[in-house]
């Protein structure tokens, strides 16, 4: 009996550290980014910036945040039907618009937190929900990528004289891609991926992540098969597009962003969109860094590019919540489903 009650408390200690160290790191590595960012700040200029702001053009803007959000759950319900479930849609989107939310408190839970709550609501097999997932944030990237290399096309020559004319980026750039422990550390990295994989094959982490890609390949194979690929792309599409313009709208709030363009919103956003890869809270830290520095290639002030930043990440971050409280409460609401296609 002691000794059941020792494994138990072992067992719960390594549970806590792990949700701690889950907790911690990412807050940490926000915040650590953010003090960086905003170290020699001077947050009264900030607010004297910000609140000259047009709210009625921010408070536009979430329209297309929600917008993005929708077509996202309307694509995860497409990746769902070959996989021979009918699934309602409302559950669907409830558990997008809370996984955001979720992602605030623990980075990337928010994605697993979705596919259990759909996995139940819908009485879908939980590893099917999380293969389509996956296959979501693939076609994500895929998508940022085309939009990174639309967006170069679009001003490279600005972006090249920028480069070339800048000395620290061309300096940093330079001795990034010269230096022989760059190539070094990427060799290590490859090295010591194969050596987990080959060494540890037997594992249970390494048996489920095998699993895992042999039901996403399934998977892919009935997606590839459904009738509805047109919707799909526009699906797609839709979900950028709506992001893009939940950016895009926010720069004509202030006077000193609202002459940049469409191409300089463009590379902003896909510098934000890109800085989201790392995993803190909601992007804390990670985004305010890209878009200031977008911003500031743009001519616009370092202390302006702040306000704008500061600004348009709480606004968007509080509009995230509260739609993610709303998805988590209607799906606490709404009932199971037993319908299969």
């Amino acid at each position: 009996m002691t000794e059941i009650l020792e494994k138990n408390k072992t067992s719960l200690r390594k549970r806590v550290s792990s949700l701690l160290l889950q907790l911690i790191l990412p807050l940490f590595l926000g915040v650590l980014i953010l003090w960086l960012v905003f170290r020699d700040t001077n947050f009264q200029k900030i607010w004297l910036i910000f609140k000259d702001a047009n709210y009625y053009i921010l408070a536009f803007s979430l329209i297309f945040g929600l917008m993005g959000n929708t077509f996202r759950a309307f694509r995860w319900q497409l990746l769902l039907a070959p996989l021979g479930h009918k699934t309602r849609i409302l559950n669907i989107a409830f558990a997008v618009y809370g996984g955001y939310a979720v992602n605030f408190a623990i980075p990337r839970a928010g994605e697993l937190w979705r596919c259990g709550m759909v996995s139940k609501k819908e009485n879908i097999p939980f590893a099917q929900t999380v293969s389509t997932m996956i296959l979501d944030r693939v076609m994500d990237l895929v998508s940022v990528i085309f939009i990174l290399f639309f967006a170069s096309l679009l001003n490279a020559e600005y972006l090249i004289k920028q480069l070339t004319q800048n000395n620290a980026i061309h300096s940093l750039l330079n001795a990034l891609f010269t230096s022989a422990w760059f190539y070094i550390g990427l060799l290590a990295m490859v090295v010591l991926l194969a050596y987990i994989w080959k060494s540890h094959r037997n594992s249970f982490i390494v048996k489920k992540i095998t699993r895992i890609i042999k039901g996403i390949r399934t998977d892919l194979i009935l997606i590839w098969r459904m009738k509805e690929k047109g919707k799909l792309l526009f699906h797609s599409v839709m979900i950028w597009v709506s992001y893009f313009f939940y950016f895009y709208v926010t720069i004509y709030a202030f006077d000193f962003t609202e002459n940049l363009g469409f191409t300089a919103a463009l590379i902003t956003f896909t510098m934000g969109s890109i800085s989201m890869a790392v995993p803190t809270n909601g992007g804390m830290g990670a985004w305010h860094a890209a878009v200031i520095a977008a911003l500031m290639l743009y001519g616009v002030s370092h202390v302006s590019a702040e306000a704008f930043a500061f600004g348009v990440f709480a606004l968007q971050s509080l509009w995230v919540i509260f739609c993610g409280l709303v998805g988590i409460a209607g799906l606490a609401i709404g009932k199971n489903s037993t319908s299969k296609m």
